[in-house]
């Protein structure tokens, strides 16, 4: 069946700001329980929730498919978000350094459907997308995935469902963002 995981790895240890973590991926986190690396793998996670593991240099969190093929963007970071369904064949790899996607790549069944960007150095030596999106965990996290102990503690969040009234509603507009950004 092969390994279907999704996340975002940043190089920086968000373990003590949960409040920053937040705005970059765009959830308010409400802590849920502990759990074990090997089940925050567990094969596609299901919306409203997300597993983060700490690694000394960076912040790995896994959650849905659909949040990991997104791109997110922060100054003064690397992040990247990937998708890795080996079920489907479907790979997708979104590199940004500092505020700016240097890297996309979107294949489905051996078929790209995006390539943009550089290619990184370890692409010319191996086409292979798990074995990239396995390089740049670890570039990323400064943990190799394959290291990380299958017991290695990780932390469940929920996302937690905001009351929006009409007065904050009109201040996302007014700020040009989208309602759900503004808490």
């Amino acid at each position: 069946m092969g390994l279907n995981i999704s996340g975002i790895v940043i190089d920086k240890d968000y373990s003590e700001n949960i409040s920053e973590l937040e705005a970059i991926i765009g959830e308010k986190l409400l802590f849920e329980k502990e759990v074990m690396f090997v089940d925050s793998c567990e094969s596609f996670k299901e919306d409203g929730h997300c597993d983060i593991f700490y690694s000394e240099k960076g912040t790995f969190i896994l959650l849905t498919m659909e949040k990991g093929g997104l791109e997110f963007y922060v100054k003064n970071q690397n992040i990247f978000s990937f998708v890795l369904s080996e079920m489907t064949m479907t790979f997708c790899i979104n590199y940004v350094k500092n505020g700016k996607n240097i890297r996309t790549i979107i294949e489905a069944e051996d078929k790209i459907m995006e390539n943009e960007g550089t290619p990184f150095d370890f692409e010319k030596n191996e086409d292979d997308k798990p074995e990239l999106i396995y390089h740049l965990i670890e570039k990323t996290l400064g943990e190799s995935f394959h290291e990380i102990a299958l017991d290695a503690k990780c932390l469940r969040y929920t996302f937690k469902q905001e009351e929006f009234n009409a007065k904050t509603i009109k201040k996302a507009v007014e700020n040009n963002k989208p309602w759900w950004k503004i808490w």
